[in-house]
């Protein structure tokens, strides 16, 4: 069994494989130049990260028997080209300028744009078409499949469509509470699971589990397990996009503060914060910060104890999840490849 760097190593050979193809078939389609560039960004875009969500899918399918590991790999290509679909959109509802050490997709249109218009309305838009375009691989591969059982396949394929109205609805609650002072940490939650728990961990360790055995009988153990683990690396997420940097991230920081969007350490300030502290962080929510007032919101967050309220909840989700590990009927092999997982998210600095 690969550890998630050794399967990176693996699965991303057959990741550039799918998007080169693609890429080949739809410029074959069109002669203009702009578009095809626009549209060749993605593969820089998709070939970085970190492959999580195929990674819990294969170390399932493997926990629970699975054989056919290429097949499989080439199957949860999906998984990671509708990932990239989903930044895309996400990056323009930011306003995010930079993702994985790249410009995000509707700058870099905007930056090449040329002519006449609306440059970033036309910019957005044509992301947006872009973001579809993988969506439209990502069904297309994981319909295509003939390597699988059928009634293994069906019940994978059932958790991917699930996994996609989830992860839809998380976002649009991820819109909704940004137009909220203050939606409540239950809200939030919510936004949470669906976007982040289901979303990168359950469904696709769910689907890993049912192409490789349909009566595998664990879905609410893997609801656990992934729970546990999504919960933590959305929060990590969060606190990282307040105390780490821009260039340790290879995205924008505090840009959840800039776009008055709620996380659990927002909220805390709401909840728990003294009156000037919530006061003065309300003056800086939902606008555009300086380098300035960036540090200001990072010592906020600091002195008011949500910093430390949110270790304390990621230490305690990993905690939790190891032992869950621990108790459950995986072989010892998976057993500790998924405790080294857990290990490093507790370490984990980007």
């Amino acid at each position: 069994m690969y550890s998630i760097s050794e399967f990176k190593n693996v699965f991303d050979p057959l990741l550039e494989e799918f998007i080169g193809e693609k890429l080949e078939g739809f410029n074959s389609l069109t002669t203009d130049a702009f578009i095809k560039d626009f549209v060749g960004h993605t593969k820089k875009l998709v070939l970085g990260g970190k492959r999580l969500r195929p990674y819990l899918a294969f170390a399932m399918y493997k926990a629970y028997g699975g054989e056919e590991d290429e097949a499989a790999m080439k199957l949860f290509v999906s998984l990671e080209v509708f990932h990239m679909f989903a930044l895309v959109h996400d990056d323009i509802m930011d306003k995010a300028s930079t993702r994985r050490a790249e410009l995000t997709e509707h700058k870099f249109i905007l930056e090449k744009l040329k002519g006449f218009g609306d440059f970033p309305h036309i910019a957005n838009s044509q992301a947006i078409l872009v973001g579809d375009l993988l969506m439209s691989w990502s069904l297309d591969n994981f319909r295509d499949n003939e390597d699988f059982d059928n009634v293994n396949f069906e019940k994978a394929r059932e958790y991917f469509y699930k996994m996609i109205d989830e992860v839809i609805l998380g976002q649009m609650l991820d819109v909704d509470t940004a137009t909220k002072e203050n939606p409540g940490q239950e809200l939030i939650d919510e936004k949470t699971r669906l976007k982040t728990s289901r979303y990168t961990c359950v469904r696709p360790m769910q689907i890993g589990a049912a192409l490789a055995d349909k009566n595998y009988g664990d879905e609410e153990f893997l609801e656990n397990l992934g729970t546990k683990v999504g919960v933590a690396f959305q929060m990590q997420d969060d606190l990282l996009a307040i105390v780490g940097s821009t260039e340790s991230l290879a995205k924008d920081i505090l840009i959840d503060v800039e776009e008055h969007q709620h996380t659990f350490f927002t909220n805390y300030i709401f909840e728990n914060g003294t009156s000037k502290q919530l006061t003065e962080f309300k003056k800086y929510f939902g606008r555009k910060l300086s380098d300035a007032e960036k540090e200001r919101v990072k010592e906020l967050f600091e002195h008011s104890g949500a910093i430390d309220a949110g270790k304390d909840v990621i230490s305690k989700m990993l905690t939790q999840a190891r032992q869950l590990v621990d108790k459950s009927n995986f072989e010892d092999v998976y057993k500790e490849k998924m405790k080294e997982l857990v290990e490093l998210m507790e370490k984990r600095q980007a």
